[in-house]
């Protein structure tokens, strides 16, 4: 691998692996140093990168083990989504806006008490965007089992944000 593949196709997923951290560590300077220890990693094995087949992939699951690493160390858990929240602001009156982050709260607190699996496939797929090949990748789980993953978790995230807007939760 060229240093110009590396800046084209590797540097540009700084701004995902980033998010991808962020969204499980909640510390901007620690997601910073897992991206930079990723693309470390990617860079000395770049005379093997060739063989990979969906580098992004790959590059997410480094991120995603970095990630876990650390917050097995640091006993840090899932928190929230900022980044969600953010891209609201630019759309909503300041009404629309505290009803929007009352809700984005009340998501964020069902996404922390599903799986730790059903977390991983929800934001992967319905937050980053990735497809379902890619979150199996990810995960190291079979394609079929991330589409009943994902199903059961937006299930679980739906009957629960129902009772809450019912109850008042």
């Amino acid at each position: 691998m060229h240093l110009k593949y590396f800046k084209n196709e590797i540097l540009p997923l700084k701004d995902k692996l980033f998010r991808y951290a962020f969204s499980y560590n909640k510390d901007k300077s620690e997601s910073e140093d897992i991206v930079q220890e990723v693309f470390i990693r990617l860079w000395q094995k770049r005379k093997n990168l060739d063989k990979i087949k969906n580098i992004e992939a790959w590059s997410m699951t480094i991120t995603r083990n970095l990630t876990f690493d650390k917050l097995k160390a640091n006993r840090l858990e899932f928190k929230d989504l900022h980044h969600i929240e953010d891209k609201a602001q630019d759309v909503f009156n300041p009404e629309q806006m505290v009803e929007q982050s009352e809700t984005l709260t009340g998501i964020r607190k069902i996404i922390d008490s599903l799986s730790e699996k059903q977390k991983q496939v929800i934001v992967l797929r319905d937050i980053e965007g990735h497809t379902y090949q890619e979150i199996g990748d990810i995960i190291g789980i079979d394609q079929n089992l991330v589409k009943v993953t994902l199903f059961r978790a937006r299930e679980n995230v739906r009957k629960k944000l129902f009772k809450t807007d019912q109850y008042g939760l």
